[in-house]
């Protein structure tokens, strides 16, 4: 969920424009941000990791 975050947030920095403008995460954000998702995985019961949205 973090790496849709992240692209929504780079779709908002474009002003929405998705038509001529590609929203991406980089390689380097992506790597970044394992470290975190792992650590919510870690964190949230298992229960509540399968019935987010």
């Amino acid at each position: 969920m973090l790496l849709y975050r992240q692209i929504l947030d780079e779709i908002e920095a474009n002003d929405y424009n998705n038509f001529t403008k590609r929203a991406y995460v980089g390689k380097a954000k992506k790597v970044l941000a394992l470290p975190v998702a792992y650590g919510k995985s870690l964190l949230l019961p298992y229960s509540l990791r399968n019935n987010q949205t």
